[in-house]
């Protein structure tokens, strides 16, 4: 089958950017929790980009690679091709759990048992014909500390399913069984399901505050930040404001004719180029001006940019929430006496999403009104075969992109 790879680095030695075009084995059922999808479409996100690029902090991630090349990918959706035994059992219970809400899944599945149903000879069909498919790429051990508590987005022994083994962007994946998501028919668009986990970011990092009728800041406007703003507001959030920078090969006009008008367009009230000085006095005086010197609920930092937390520290109301999401590079001093700890503020490191409650919101969020927002709005900019992915990051080098999908 045909996928996109990089080769693992090699301690001391130079690691070549870009990636390659490949074949490889198609995956087989090897252990009974196993799933195959045959994907449909895979995303590009920022970490893809990263590893793309050669990035030094995701070069001392990939050392560990249990792959030799690694397959690339964990955004993906697809349908069900096959599974194993005990896998099977699982994903018939997914469908009768789907059944509670859905009348035409409870008409498949009437009163059988999972294992009853995963046992009739039509059922992988069935799967494969009538619904899509993801997963969950962070594979947890489940033994952990925090896995014993239910944390699992901070298991200590996660495996990257694209980063540390095979990942999706190939005509077939393989992951395991408890890390599905099923859904039925186009109930949520698969071009929509095949970056959920993009839009998990967004959505574990909003609703790590209490956001209806709140006012909320959103610093950066990759695909991340732009998703944070769509569900901020299908969240129910009273005002939203947000940020980005223009630099030389994003200017200004192109900032606001592009990320700016969906950011609007997802219900994003005002908007500013923090790059250009008036603009971000702008952003401080019209925050205070609009909530009486008291400042904004939250704050969601997408940027991974330290001038991001300084423009936070001046506009995040005393005991509000700041979420930290993007990832920045080197150190900052921080007066945690003056910024934190007597203005009562509550800090969150956003990682992942958490197992499966983020994906239940989302799930919520994208049937009542937010899939439909999001196909209409044009955030999926580019779908392009597999093998002209090379086309893809230039288009997100070049600024010209939202979410790029790649298709077998």
């Amino acid at each position: 089958m045909k996928a996109i790879v990089k080769p693992k680095p090699k301690p001391g030695q130079e690691w070549p950017k870009g990636m390659l075009l490949t074949e490889k084995p198609e995956p087989t059922i090897e252990d009974p929790n196993d799933v195959i999808i045959k994907v449909f479409a895979g995303g590009i996100c920022g970490t893809d980009v990263g590893i793309y690029n050669s990035k030094s902090s995701l070069q001392k991630e990939m050392l560990h690679a249990v792959d030799d090349p690694v397959t690339i990918g964990h955004e993906f959706s697809g349908t069900i091709v096959d599974a194993g035994k005990q896998a099977r059992v699982h994903l018939a219970r997914l469908m009768i759990r789907k059944a509670k809400t859905n009348r035409d899944v409870r008409a498949m599945v009437r009163r059988k048992t999972p294992s009853a149903l995963a046992s009739e000879p039509g059922f992988l069909r069935m799967l494969e014909k009538k619904f899509f498919g993801t997963a969950e790429m962070h594979v947890t051990c489940g033994t952990c500390y925090q896995c014993s508590l239910g944390e699992y987005h901070v298991c200590r022994n996660t495996i990257i399913q694209g980063l540390h083994n095979d990942g999706a962007w190939a005509e077939y994946v393989k992951v395991p069984a408890r890390n599905v998501r099923l859904f039925y028919g186009r109930e949520i668009p698969p071009e929509i399901i095949s970056f959920m986990d993009a839009l998990g970011n967004g959505t574990h990092t909003v609703f790590s505050a209490p956001v209806r009728d709140r006012s909320v800041a959103i610093l950066g406007l990759g695909v991340q930040g732009l998703l944070a703003v769509a569900v901020a507001k299908s969240a129910g959030a009273k005002r939203i404001y947000v940020t980005d920078a223009s630099r030389d090969h994003y200017p200004h006009e192109k900032l606001v004719n592009h990320r700016f008008a969906l950011a609007k367009s997802f219900g994003a009230d005002h908007c500013f180029d923090v790059a250009m000085a008036d603009e971000r006095h702008r952003f401080v005086d019209t925050i205070l001006g609009e909530t009486d010197q008291t400042g904004v609920d939250a704050v969601f930092e997408m940027s991974g940019n330290y001038n991001a937390y300084i423009d936070a520290a001046k506009v995040l109301r005393m005991g509000g929430v700041f979420s930290l999401l993007g990832l920045p590079s080197g150190t900052i001093e921080v007066d945690f006496a003056k910024n934190i700890i007597f203005r009562g503020i509550t800090v969150h490191g956003i990682i992942g999403r958490k197992v499966f409650q983020t994906w239940d919101q989302m799930e919520v969020l994208l049937r009542e009104g937010m899939a439909k927002k999001l196909m209409a709005s044009g955030i999926v900019s580019h779908q392009i075969p597999l093998e002209k992915f090379d086309e893809g990051f230039a288009a997100i080098k070049a600024g010209d992109a939202f979410k790029v999908l790649l298709k077998p």
